[in-house]
């Protein structure tokens, strides 16, 4: 494997109890010269928090605060084997424990994928602290369509056939000029993740209702890879056109994995959205 993977995660956490026997792995960066302008990053179902690591790196060396979790079940955080642990309303209340518990004066939030829709979900929770703006790769407007096929299978059987959903994922997720040292590191990583956990989340995802996705008139950038296999650019579009304050974007050459494939133009979005607060 290449040199720039090789190495430990960088986005590295310490395992805090956020709610009554609910232990996420989180890393807080309070910043040098921008502290009160805190940048939430929530990843995608199977993802972890080191996925953002070209963004943090940047905006830490800009002096903004900085808060990453891996959700449950994910990364370095606990690994409950109960299916209810993993339910949409349990993961959105983490959410908004890590909200209030770190917000500065300004806070955007930076979400992929199944991110996206966890955020759409706490903003609509209406949260206690002020959310400026939000960046959302990957996303789309209705519920994933979920169940049925290979995950309707045993959790036990699913790991037995875990390199042939590495594979499926591999092919509609990345595009095809994706650096193969990368994909292999990415992985690797994803092994920390049992699929029961994986089986647990897609059964019901209460992605947030469509009619209620006008009511969020903060500042949002949707952006969407032209090759996504998995949600696809016109999903990201309807979603932003549901939005009465959004834009949206296509980046050329770039599957589901937005913010390792495109870093500086995730990174260019975003001090796009930041300049609109």
């Amino acid at each position: 494997m290449s040199a720039p993977f090789s190495d430990l995660p960088i986005i590295r956490g310490q395992l805090l109890e956020i709610r009554p026997n609910r232990h996420l792995s989180i890393t807080h960066h309070i910043g040098s010269t921008q502290p009160d302008t805190v940048v939430f990053f929530c990843h995608g179902a199977g993802g972890n928090k080191d996925q953002w690591r070209h963004q943090w790196q940047a905006l830490k060396a800009e002096g903004y605060s900085l808060v990453a979790w891996d959700l449950l079940g994910h990364g370095d955080s606990a690994k409950p084997r109960r299916a209810a642990a993993y339910a949409w309303a349990e993961l959105v209340a983490d959410y908004l424990e890590i909200l209030k518990r770190y917000a500065g004066g300004r806070n955007l939030i930076v979400a992929h994928s199944f991110g996206t829709g966890l955020s759409l979900s706490a903003l609509l929770a209406r949260p206690a602290v002020p959310i400026e703006a939000a960046l959302l790769l990957g996303t789309q407007l209705h519920r994933p369509v979920t169940g049925g096929g290979l995950m309707s299978l045993p959790a036990w059987i699913l790991e037995w056939l875990r390199p042939l959903l590495a594979k499926g994922f591999r092919e509609r997720a990345w595009h095809a000029t994706a650096d193969p040292a990368l994909v292999a590191y990415e992985e690797k990583l994803t092994e920390r993740n049992r699929l029961y956990m994986f089986k647990a989340l897609m059964k019901n995802p209460r992605w947030p209702d469509a009619d209620q996705v006008p009511t969020l008139v903060l500042p949002v950038s949707v952006l969407a890879g032209d090759s996504d296999g998995l949600t696809p650019a016109s999903g990201g579009e309807a979603l932003a056109r549901q939005l009465p304050n959004a834009d949206f974007q296509v980046l050329g050459e770039c599957g589901h994995q937005l913010m390792l494939e495109k870093p500086h133009a995730v990174l260019a979005a975003f001090y796009t959205l930041l300049a609109k607060t």
